[in-house]
This record gives C-alpha cells, sequence and structure tokens, in this order.
C-alpha cells in the first residue's frame, strides 16, 4: 500500500499509528496509566505528524529557515512575522488532530513503590491503631509529586478522606514537600483556598519518600497550562484568587519560604536570569529561531522598567493546578515553586491561557477586585516571556534526563515533544504582538 499522494512517507506511518490507536487500542483502556500512556503516545503522534521529513528528531521549531533563507529573505526583521506564522499553522494542525479525541488523564511516573497495606500501617502508628485504609487511588498526574487519595475509617467506624503528597524520585523542579508544608500551613491559617496539611513526614523509610497529609478539597481541576476552564466565570474566579494571593503580607509569607525564595530579583539579578535562561536557549535549543533571539533581545532592552513591586507569587499558577468545585474555586494546589517576587510572574505565566477565553482587561479588573496591585501590561508581557523561558529550561532538563536513557518515562518525552515547542510558538506570538505596537 502507497501513501496517499502529497503525504510524506514518515508522516504516513505516524497517521497510521495514531488512527490505530484510535481504533483499535482507546476502547480497551481500562486504568489511569493506559488511559495516560494512550493520551501522551497521541500527543507525542500529532506533533511528529507535522515534522519535516528530514528532521526526525524535531527540534524546537521546525518552521526556522536556514541562514541563507534569511538573507535571500531580507534578514531577520523581514522574515519574523513568516516564521511566525509557520509555527502558528504547526500549532493548528496539531490542535486539529487532537481535537477529534477527549482529554485523557496523565499519569504519574518516575516514584517508588508503594502500597496501602504500607500506609495503613503508617497511619495506625501516627493516626490511630485502629484506622483501616478503605479505599487507596494513586492518581494521574504530576511530574515531580505524587497524590494520593485515601479513604480511611477511625476506630468508631466513621469514614474520612485524606490526600498524601509524595516526592517522586524524578522532581524536575527541584523542590521537595518539606519545601511547601510552611507556607502551605501559613496560607491555610489565613484562608485562602489551600489543601490544609497536617503534618510532615521528612523520613524517607517510612514510606519511600518525605510526604505531607492534607485535607481532600471537592472540586476537579478543568484546564491546563495552555487551556482554561469552559466557564468564563471560572477563569474570572480565578483572577480574583490570584488577586488575593497577591494581597497577602509579604513579611509574614518570606519566612515560612526557602532561603534563596524570600525577596524578589532587582534589575541586575533579573539582567542576569535573562543572560543564563539565553545561554541555556543557546546550549540546549536544535535549530535556529528569529522569535527567541527577538525575545532575549526585547528582554534585555526592558528589564530596566519593570515596575518594583512585590508579592506572594505561586510560580506554576495555571489552570493544571486550580480546581472548581460546581464553578466555584474551591483550591489552588502545588506550591513547590513559591516565592516572593512580581505579582506579574503570576499573571503573565497565565495570560495565555486567559486569552483563549476572556479578555485581558476583564481578567485584570477581577484580579483588583481580589486584591492585586495595578500591574503595567508592559511588565506582565515581560514576565510572561521571562516564565516561559524558565519553563523551557526545566522542559530541558526533563528531555536531557530522558534522552540520556536515565528513565523511560514517557511523561518526560510527552514535555519535550509536545509542551516546547508549542512554548516557543507562544513566544512567537507574544513578540510578534509587542512589536507591533508603537514604542510606549
Amino acid at each position: 500500500m502507497t501513501a496517499p499522494t502529497g503525504t510524506p512517507p514518515l508522516r504516513r506511518y505516524y497517521e497510521v499509528l495514531l488512527a490505530t490507536l484510535d481504533r483499535e487500542i482507546e476502547p480497551e483502556l481500562r486504568s489511569d496509566r493506559a488511559k495516560f500512556l494512550y493520551g501522551a503516545t497521541r500527543r507525542m503522534l500529532a506533533r511528529l505528524c507535522e515534522a519535516n521529513e528530514t528532521t526526525p528528531m524535531l527540534p524546537e521549531n521546525l518552521a526556522a529557515p536556514p541562514p541563507a533563507a534569511v538573507v535571500a529573505a531580507g534578514g531577520a526583521a523581514a522574515t519574523l512575522g513568516s516564521e511566525g506564522r509557520r509555527l502558528d499553522m504547526i500549532e493548528a494542525a496539531v490542535d486539529r488532530r487532537l481535537n477529534a479525541k477527549a482529554a485523557v488523564p496523565e499519569a504519574s511516573g518516575g516514584g517508588h513503590s508503594i502500597t496501602a497495606d504500607a500506609v495503613q500501617a503508617y497511619l495506625r502508628e501516627r493516626l490511630d491503631p485502629a484506622v483501616q485504609v478503605t479505599d487507596f487511588k494513586i492518581l494521574a498526574g504530576g511530574r515531580s509529586k505524587q497524590t494520593i487519595m485515601l479513604g480511611l475509617v477511625d476506630a468508631k467506624g466513621i469514614p474520612f478522606e485524606r490526600v498524601i503528597r509524595r516526592d517522586l524520585l524524578v522532581a524536575i523542579t527541584g523542590a521537595t514537600v518539606v519545601d511547601e508544608y510552611r507556607v502551605l500551613v501559613a496560607l491555610a491559617d489565613r484562608g485562602y483556598p489551600v489543601p490544609r496539611p497536617h503534618w510532615l513526614e521528612t523520613d524517607p523509610a517510612r514510606l519511600g519518600s518525605a510526604f505531607m497529609l492534607m485535607d481532600k478539597v471537592e472540586g476537579r481541576v478543568a484546564g491546563d497550562v495552555f487551556d482554561p476552564p469552559e466557564s468564563r466565570e471560572s477563569v474570572l474566579h480565578s483572577a480574583a484568587a490570584l488577586g488575593a494571593l497577591h494581597s497577602l503580607p509579604v513579611a509574614e509569607i518570606a519566612p515560612t519560604l526557602r532561603p534563596a525564595m524570600q525577596s524578589s530579583l532587582d534589575v541586575a539579578q533579573l539582567r542576569d536570569l535573562v543572560l543564563d535562561l539565553q545561554r541555556t536557549w543557546e546550549a540546549n535549543s536544535r535549530a535556529a529561531c528569529l522569535a527567541m533571539d527577538a525575545v532575549f533581545a526585547w528582554l534585555l532592552d526592558n528589564v530596566e522598567r519593570v515596575q518594583p513591586l512585590t508579592a506572594v507569587v505561586h510560580g506554576d499558577y495555571s489552570y493544571h493546578n486550580i480546581m472548581f468545585d460546581r464553578g466555584a474555586l474551591s483550591a489552588v494546589m502545588d506550591w513547590e515553586l513559591v516565592r516572593i517576587g512580581h505579582p506579574a510572574e503570576d499573571l503573565g505565566y497565565i495570560r495565555a491561557a486567559v486569552l483563549n477565553r476572556v479578555e485581558w482587561d476583564d481578567f485584570m479588573a477581577a484580579y483588583r477586585a481580589g486584591g492585586g496591585q495595578d500591574v503595567h501590561r508592559r511588565d506582565v508581557v515581560f514576565f510572561c516571556l521571562l516564565g516561559k523561558l524558565r519553563l523551557m529550561a526545566l522542559l530541558f532538563g526533563a528531555r536531557q534526563y530522558f534522552e540520556s536513557g536515565a528513565t523511560d518515562d514517557l511523561q518526560l518525552a510527552d514535555v519535550s515533544i509536545f509542551h516546547l515547542p508549542r512554548l516557543v510558538q507562544q513566544a512567537s506570538a507574544e513578540i510578534r504582538a509587542v512589536l507591533a505596537q508603537p514604542p510606549a
């Protein structure tokens, strides 16, 4: 059988694999782990379907023209828009392949083995000699922490629920639950919507790694780092909750953080960070990218214009970490990157997803109503771009770990093939919009 006219042979293989996954494998899936593997494989194949025949290793930017073409087209400035349109087309093509199927949960991986019996033995020693574990479920999702839902019954036969949040062997952020525990207590004491932690266990011998036991929060995650919830009201709730976070007293929260996270960066430190991220990009990217060159140049040109604002910053404030219950925000999760920083760090991080559902001015109005500060739009763009670079640096590390053979965790392959190119496309869209505006 030959490939249809106009379809590159390599793409044909990927398309057949996708069709087989959807037709033969997906209906037979049962476990969360199997569903994750199906979803992650499907996402990577959708990406690889758009790969150039000559680039099977998939660089971050498949659309980048070779240097000779740049020269022939009149230089970098003349081709930035053309490159950006090619990046947009690639992402649109990937989405068309994915949108035909519903999203599937991601599964955790790379962790130490853990069993219901081991958890019950620990809780009987620590909590109640008669406690029983009646339900034990390791949730899908999590690339640096593992979440385990527990159904329990106490000595009087009264059922209750708790959650274990546990470190994984492979944590691309480098943070541990030990870093999160004190700040979660401080936030819960102030009424901020987080799961209240009951205690921290730092002895890895007990259940394989450090962990904390927390309350269960009702609700579910209704979006991800690229897409918001379907409900416009839920997006505005997330804006108000972010404003409330940024209104918390920095002097009271800072002592609960790791020393390195207790103060925001000054202008010189911000510039050094941009230069460091530029070196990381140059050492790890696999193709020329005019958009990324423009991003670094714009950040360095504008670093001294950043307003000197300070707030408690979540660091990963996006819809894969925000839970909603019947339309209301019930909890903000995963505080491993929390720090004292600029409020535009969180605003810039969530901006791309927000714009898929809500006008930015409406989001900012809800943010200010929740207690947020007036933040200049230029600062939001600055930290939006900076946040993407920081995330890329983390994903480069994950990619290297996977490609070196140190792990077979498909989640790390997924972030390399699917998420890295999308971040580049988003950065390209942001910088094109910035450069199209008249100078402020």
